[in-house]
């Protein structure tokens, strides 16, 4: 044991992301506050990356689409590793449909990615599924459907219920 005598020294460090995010590491009680201009900028980043919404959800529409065609027709021995991509794709489709508010894609994307971790590829059933899923992400996607209040999208969304009320 050392001479300290039962004395704590306790060295409070600096917190370098609470810094970059507006906090004081000398208040504890102060409040977060980001800078406008730093808030300004991260808009209209995101809205420049916006306009490339289509372009990236069909790029990761068109990878899950071809995951799923190779969990159906690949070896048996292969397709928990296809299923997880499936899963990372579905994921990924709905990240981007929340960053650039697409409520609809959103709901399929985690409708999708949800159903990913219980289907059994011996139930042709799982399989339509999850075909439904894919046609209508394609659909909402192609004709530009993303508000779930839409009368479109309402029928896209009571087209996968029928699927999944049918068949689970």
């Amino acid at each position: 044991m050392s001479n300290s005598k039962g004395k704590i020294e306790v060295y409070n460090r600096v917190n370098r992301l609470k810094l970059k995010a507006g906090l004081s590491h000398t208040d504890p009680n102060a409040k977060l506050r980001i800078d406008p201009s730093t808030v300004n900028k991260a808009d209209s980043i995101i809205e420049k990356k916006a306009e490339a919404y289509p372009t990236e959800v069909k790029r990761v529409l068109t990878a899950l689409h071809q995951n799923w065609v190779k969990a159906q027709s690949g070896d048996r021995k292969s397709v928990p590793e296809i299923m997880e991509k499936i899963y990372h794709n579905a994921n990924q489709i709905k990240d981007l449909a929340s960053t650039f508010n697409y409520p609809l894609m959103q709901h399929f994307g985690v409708s999708l990615r949800d159903f990913v971790e219980k289907i059994d590829m011996n139930k042709g059933a799982h399989r339509t599924i999850v075909d439904a899923h894919i046609d209508v992400m394609w659909v909402a996607l192609n004709e530009n459907v993303h508000d779930e209040g839409d009368e479109r999208a309402q029928k896209l969304k009571s087209l996968v219920q029928k699927a999944i009320n049918k068949y689970s």
